[in-house]
C-alpha cells in the first residue's frame, strides 16, 4: 500500500517563478531519494500538495515540510493508504492554483475541500488520476 497525503498551507512570502522552480528542483531530488511522487500547486499565497510513497518516507517528508519556514498554517486534508499512486513517475508535478476559484481558502480544514482545490488547479495532468475522479463525484 502507498500512503498519500494532501495538505494546504499559506506561503510566508510571495514566491516568484524562479523561487518556485528552485523549490521544485530541491523537492524532486529529495523525492527521488525517498521514492516519493506527487503534485505541488501554488497560487495567491497558498500551496496545495499531494505527496505519495512508502509510509515512513511520506511521514519523514511531511515532518520536513512542516518545519519549512516558507509556509505556515499547514492543514492536513487527507492521509490515506491507497492501492496505487496517482502521480506515478512524477517526482513533483507543478500546477498553478487559481485561488480566485476557491471559497475562503483560509477556512479549508478537511478532505471536503479537496474537490474544490483540485478544480482550482490549472493543470494538464492525466484524466485518470484519482483526484480527477474526486471532482467527478463532487
Amino acid at each position: 500500500m502507498i500512503r498519500q497525503i494532501c495538505y494546504l498551507s499559506a506561503a510566508s512570502e510571495t514566491m516568484d517563478a524562479l523561487q518556485l522552480a528552485h523549490l521544485a528542483e530541491q523537492a524532486r531530488r529529495f523525492n527521488a531519494a525517498m521514492q516519493l511522487t506527487g503534485l505541488l500547486a501554488y497560487g495567491g499565497g497558498y500551496f496545495f500538495q499531494t505527496l505519495e510513497g512508502p509510509r515512513d518516507n511520506v511521514c519523514a517528508a511531511f515532518g520536513r515540510i512542516c518545519r519549512d519556514r516558507r509556509h505556515h498554517d499547514i492543514r492536513l486534508l487527507q492521509d490515506d493508504e491507497v492501492a496505487s499512486r496517482d502521480f506515478a513517475g512524477m517526482r513533483l508535478a507543478l500546477a498553478e492554483l487559481d485561488v480566485a476559484r476557491l471559497a475562503a481558502p483560509e477556512r479549508m480544514f478537511d478532505a471536503r475541500a479537496i474537490p474544490m482545490l483540485v478544480s482550482a488547479l490549472k493543470h494538464d495532468l492525466p484524466a485518470e488520476t484519482r483526484l480527477h475522479r474526486v471532482i467527478a463525484a463532487a
